[in-house]
């Protein structure tokens, strides 16, 4: 709650449960923000998120998912998840929007050739089904460029996970690059020249051995590298990667 107000924002949860039972939640989990009742789940229905094959107990609940509104009323991002399970964090939420700045947790510096790195995450505590984000800080050298992703003719910069049944990847989410003109060869090339951030984001298994792991508070490590080609204004070098590793403590799913 306090990155969240940091970045000029609020938070509500919205459900279709009664006034009592979201009391009983909250006093539960010592929750310090806003449960909303929506009898009769005329909110949810009217944001078009009603889940209308639910029947029962279950009847009236929402796809799970979070709008980010702003003060205008205006909605900016909004993302939701196939499996009730698996959950964003708030903080990956944040590292999402361009507006916001979540500061870094578990951070681990790296410095490679022509550039240096800070890797931490959104969260460095996570439960099975959590979606938490991976950051890079990465800051080339003075007078050095790499290359944006879809650059032909060079080898773009890359973040590669190693592969582990402990979790799921998505895409890796890179800043919009700077045009570049190299003279001597009359090229138009797209790269990154100033500090930039990548995000990639990482859904925790639901596998029965994780739970186990997390019911024990073990730890998850993830391992990868960033991958680059490196240039300054006459030199191309040798492709380079440097090492990456994410420590994530892990907690049971709260009930």
């Amino acid at each position: 709650m306090e990155e969240i107000r940091k970045q000029g924002l609020g938070l509500a949860a919205i459900s279709y449960d009664s006034q009592e039972t979201l009391r009983a939640f909250t006093d539960k989990h010592n929750i310090t923000f806003p449960l909303l009742s929506d009898v009769g789940s005329k909110t949810i229905d009217a944001w078009g998120i009603l889940n209308r094959e639910a029947t029962g107990r279950s009847a009236g609940i929402p796809y799970p998912g979070t709008f980010v509104i702003d003060r205008q009323g205006v909605i900016v991002s909004r993302a939701f998840e196939e499996v009730y399970q698996e959950r964003d964090s708030a903080a990956s939420i944040l590292a999402g929007l361009t507006q916001a700045s979540p500061a870094l947790q578990g951070i681990t510096e790296v410095t490679g050739k022509y550039l240096s790195v800070r890797a931490g995450l959104s969260d460095s505590t996570a439960a099975p089904g959590h979606r938490v984000a991976l950051i890079l800080d990465v800051t080339p050298d003075r007078n050095v460029h790499v290359y944006a992703p879809g650059q032909e003719g060079y080898i773009a910069v890359a973040l590669k996970l190693d592969p582990s049944p402990d979790f799921r990847s998505g895409a890796a989410r890179y800043p919009t690059p700077r045009d570049y003109v190299f003279a001597p060869l009359k090229e138009r090339v797209k790269i990154y020249d100033r500090p930039f951030r990548i995000l990639q984001d990482v859904t925790l298994a639901l596998t029965p051995a994780l739970r186990q792991r997390a019911a024990e508070k073990d730890t998850l490590t993830l391992t990868g590298t960033l991958e680059y080609q490196a240039c300054d204004d006459k030199v191309c070098f040798r492709p380079d990667s440097v090492p990456l590793r994410w420590t994530i403590s892990l907690t049971p799913i709260e009930r």
